[in-house]
C-alpha cells in the first residue's frame, strides 16, 4: 500500500507540474507585449507607422544648409536636425506632444535669426504656426504645443506633419534651412497606462520605448536629463536612445531651455 500511494503521489505531482507549465505558458502568450518590456531597443524600427502615402514625405530630418545661392546663414558644425528616427516618424499618446530639434550655431558674423515652427494635418491644413527669435546658442530645443492657446488636441489615429525652419532672409523664404517630420497620436494601451502609473520616471522611459512611442520616450528622458544632469545612468539611457534612432552625433549636445513657441502668428482650430 505504501508503494501504491507513493506512485500515486508521483503521478499527481507530475500532472500538477504539467498543468502549471501549460497555464504559465498560456499566461505568457496572453500577456500584452508592453508587460514584457526590455527597455530601450538597440535600433529604433517602427514598421507599423509610416508617413501617409501620397502626401509628400518629409524633405529631410537634417538641414544641410541654405538652399539657393548667397549662403545667407551658413551653419557651423552640426546641421539643423529634427530628433526623429530614420523613418522620420514619431508616435505619441499625448494630446499635445513635444517636438525636439537640434539648432546649430551660425557663422560668427550672422546675428541671431528668427525661426518658425509649423504643424499641419494630413490634408495640409495649418493647425499651429509660431515665429520666435533664437539667441544664437546651439543645442537641443524642446517645442511644446501651447494647450492654453485653445488648440484642439491631436486626434487619435491621425497623422500630422511638422516643420522647423531657420529664416535666413525674411523676404526670401526659399533660403530657409528647414527640417520636417511626421507624428501620429495613438490610443494609450490600458496595460501600459497601469504600468506607467506605478513606474519610476526612468522606467517610464523604457516602457514608452518598448511600446514604440518615440515622442513620449524622448520627452520623458529629456525631462530626466534636465532634472538630473549629472546622473550617469540617465546619461547612458540618453546615449542609447540617440543611438537607437541613428542620432549618435547629437548625444553630447546640450539641452536648451524648454520653450513653448510663443507669440503665434497663426493659431487655428480644426
Amino acid at each position: 500500500m505504501v508503494r501504491i500511494r507513493f506512485r500515486f503521489s508521483q503521478s499527481s505531482w507530475a500532472l500538477s507540474l504539467k498543468l502549471s507549465l501549460i497555464l504559465g505558458l498560456a499566461c505568457f502568450l496572453q500577456t500584452p507585449q508592453v508587460l514584457l518590456a526590455k527597455g530601450i531597443p538597440q535600433r529604433w524600427e517602427v514598421n507599423e507607422y509610416k508617413p501617409p502615402g501620397g502626401l509628400g514625405a518629409p524633405r529631410r530630418t537634417a538641414g544641410a544648409g541654405t538652399r539657393g545661392s548667397g549662403g545667407s546663414c551658413p551653419v557651423v558644425g552640426q546641421p539643423l536636425t529634427a530628433l526623429l528616427p530614420t523613418s522620420r516618424f514619431g508616435v505619441t499618446v499625448a494630446q499635445y506632444p513635444a517636438f525636439f530639434v537640434y539648432v546649430p550655431t551660425l557663422s560668427p558674423e550672422t546675428p541671431p535669426l528668427p525661426v518658425e515652427f509649423l504643424l499641419e494635418d494630413s490634408n495640409g491644413n495649418e493647425i499651429y504656426k509660431a515665429n520666435f527669435q533664437t539667441n544664437g546658442t546651439s543645442g537641443i530645443v524642446t517645442l511644446n504645443l501651447p494647450s492654453q492657446a485653445g488648440l484642439v488636441p491631436l486626434e487619435v489615429g491621425q497623422d500630422y506633419k511638422w516643420s522647423f525652419s531657420i529664416i535666413c532672409q525674411e523676404n526670401e523664404r526659399s533660403r530657409d534651412i528647414s527640417v520636417e517630420g511626421w507624428v501620429r497620436r495613438v490610443a494609450l494601451n490600458p496595460a501600459l497606462s497601469n504600468q506607467l502609473r506605478q513606474a519610476s520616471p526612468q522606467k517610464r522611459v523604457e516602457l514608452y520605448a518598448e511600446a514604440e512611442l518615440w515622442q513620449d520616450a524622448l520627452a520623458a528622458l529629456v525631462q530626466l536629463r534636465r532634472n538630473y544632469p549629472n546622473d550617469s545612468a540617465i546619461a547612458l539611457s540618453w546615449e542609447k536612445l540617440m543611438s537607437a534612432a541613428g542620432l549618435d552625433n547629437l548625444a553630447q549636445e546640450s539641452l536648451l531651455p524648454s520653450s513653448t513657441p510663443g507669440r503665434p502668428v497663426t493659431s487655428s482650430q480644426r
